[in-house]
């Protein structure tokens, strides 16, 4: 049994893996449209110590603290996995926390199989954060 914790999971995933993978799932365009309009022309800051960041415009990751990021999330992490999912007794995804468990130890190749799926899309695996029961 293996958890996979991802780094940063909300920040570094263009946005256009998004709205390809919802496509793939069958949500209806119209739908996808109005989600890619709540993220077209995004401005950011961010508060420091030293007082906060002017605002700047960003093309990449969701936004924080939304219920619809989430759901986004999940979602295309489903998406870029079923074919994995298939070969692995028990998988579950908690947003962005991962379990795979295996009946025999081949958990470490379907672990690399992952790693290699979803960072390709532009998610990262923490390893520190990783841990093998």
């Amino acid at each position: 049994m293996v958890f996979i914790n991802l780094k940063k999971a909300y920040d570094k995933v263009p946005r256009e893996v998004y709205w390809i993978c919802l496509d793939k799932k069958g949500v209806p365009v119209v739908c996808i449209q109005v989600i890619e309009d709540m993220y077209n022309e995004v401005k950011m800051s961010a508060r420091m110590p030293r007082g906060g960041t002017g605002h700047f415009p960003t093309n990449i990751g969701l936004h924080q603290r939304s219920p619809l990021s989430a759901f986004l999330f999940v979602t295309v992490l489903d998406e870029l996995t079923r074919a994995l999912q298939d070969v692995i007794p028990w998988c579950m995804l908690f947003v962005d926390d991962i379990a795979l468990i295996d009946e025999n130890r081949g958990v470490n190749n379907k672990l690399e199989r992952w790693r290699d799926k979803i960072e390709w899309k532009g998610f990262r695996l923490s390893r520190s954060k990783t841990k093998y029961l």
